[in-house]
């Protein structure tokens, strides 16, 4: 009887860990470049696709915070600066409550001088086009080659490892 329930609570414990499923496309893929907007709503895409590699952070609003320690330590990061790379920042419009001129302003102040450009995302076309699964809530970061192939993609708390597999992710093309 001990190993009945010794087998059940192991069955049933272990559910979680069967039902989690990895978000996102499989890794490497080819990804096209889309049209979104910039923070003044006019059409833009990726304006480096196919001539740098590309750091995307795609930000739900709603979850600016997440993973705030890694994103101060990208953005200070000397290593990560290469005339090979361009970031970019796009707003998950679509999946936050918060008024999307209030976040345009706030995302322009929070980047005015930094290196990255912004874009907005409206309609969750990123997303949608390339596979990415539900952001709706999570940060997500995203690293495409110059061929563009998606090579890194992460959504929500990253771990140790996920920040890890950026860095050599990261190295390969600098």
């Amino acid at each position: 009887m001990k190993q009945i329930f010794s087998l059940l609570a192991l069955f049933f414990f272990s559910i979680p860990l069967f039902a989690q499923q990895k978000q996102g496309p499989e890794l490497p893929v080819h990804v096209p470049n889309v049209t979104m907007t910039d923070l003044d709503k006019n059409p833009a895409s990726f304006a480096d696709y196919g001539k740098k590699h590309l750091m995307i952070f795609y930000v739900d609003p709603d979850a600016h915070k997440q993973n705030a320690d890694f994103q101060a330590q990208i953005e200070t990061d000397t290593n990560l600066q290469s005339p090979q790379i361009q970031a970019y920042a796009v707003l998950n419009l679509k999946d936050t409550a918060l008024p999307n001129g209030i976040v345009r302003n706030m995302a322009d102040k929070r980047t005015k001088g930094k290196p990255s450009i912004n874009l907005a995302d409206a309609n969750r076309i990123l997303s949608t086009t390339w596979h990415l699964g539900d952001c709706n809530g999570k940060f997500c970061l995203l690293f495409v080659t110059k061929d563009g192939d998606l090579v890194y993609f992460r959504a929500g708390v990253f771990s140790d490892q996920d920040i890890s597999d950026f860095y050599d992710t990261v190295a390969k093309y600098k």
